[in-house]
């Protein structure tokens, strides 16, 4: 079967090179890829795929669950041997993209990530209290790879559980709505304050379920932006997979980032990069 349209998501991990002569696989997990292996595994995934690229990097991609279940979900810990921190910013960048993380047991799961360091409150407003508390349904938070969550209740649809935040330049907010609507078969679905950092325009669909939210920066401040289109330079770069009804044509309207993967190909689409993938007929993803 052809690659599903599955919640597929990744960020880039620095790592330092391989020492010459040394097996990649013997190197010992450290840092940053370490943590954020441990706090997959404190979220229910297990392994699935593990490559080594000499003189590139290693890719770890764990999953949670069956792809049938709404709440299936990837995830791809990789790391570069050339990537960098990029320069600091007092604001969002174009492209910074923020994932959906949700859990049966996310409290119990939330706590035990905070207590050995894996996650934090990401802004000011961020109430960790009440959200352990069930006064607030979903808490942003940053994971140790400088990946931004937004953590809570497994959700009953795959469209509530597979949600990709972009933030997004606020002239280009509408035209950008419109691609994905138009290329992906998405419809808005409002526009909301979002955890007090910005606004949101919601964009949905049904089959297979998704929801892509744009981000916009509040009144008096803007986006920066973004500092590189290199997966590989820039550490906490994020990448998520996206079905396409008709992957040719959403295929000519966005930028080629590598070859094709097969079925599989790399793009940029507007703001984001992202895995684009065809909607086939027997795509599991088409149910829930």
């Amino acid at each position: 079967m052809a690659s599903p349209a599955i919640a597929h998501y990744g960020t880039t991990i620095i790592e330092a090179p391989a020492p010459a002569g040394v097996d990649q696989r013997a190197i010992p997990h450290t840092g940053a890829l370490a943590a954020t292996l441990r706090l997959l595994e404190l979220y229910g995934f297990e392994p699935l795929i593990e490559n080594m690229y000499d003189g590139v990097g290693r890719q770890y991609i764990r999953r949670r669950g069956q792809v049938t279940d709404p709440d299936y979900i990837e995830f791809d810990a990789f790391t570069s041997y050339r990537a960098v921190e990029r320069p600091t910013s007092t604001t969002a960048r174009v492209g910074d993209t923020i994932f959906r993380l949700t859990h049966r047991h996310p409290l119990e799961v939330y706590r035990q990530a905070a207590t050995l360091g894996l996650l934090a409150p990401a802004n000011r407003s961020a109430d960790a209290n009440a959200y352990l508390l069930g006064d607030s349904p979903w808490l942003l938070a940053r994971g140790p790879n400088g990946q931004l969550f937004e953590l809570g209740t497994t959700q009953t649809t795959r469209r509530d559980n597979n949600v990709v935040y972009i933030w997004t330049a606020a002239d280009v907010l509408d035209q950008t709505a419109s691609e994905f609507c138009t290329q992906f078969g998405m419809q808005e679905a409002g526009v909301e304050r979002f955890h007090d950092v910005g606004h949101v325009m919601r964009l949905q669909r049904q089959r297979p379920g998704m929801t892509i939210g744009l981000l916009s920066s509040l009144p008096g401040e803007q986006v920066a932006p973004r500092w590189s289109d290199d997966i590989f330079v820039e550490a906490g770069y994020s990448h998520y997979r996206m079905g396409s009804p008709d992957k040719p044509k959403t295929l000519a309207a966005s930028r080629r980032a590598f070859p094709d993967g097969g079925d599989v190909s790399f793009v940029y689409f507007r703001d984001s990069y992202l895995e684009l993938v065809q909607v086939q007929a027997d795509d599991p993803t088409l149910a829930g």
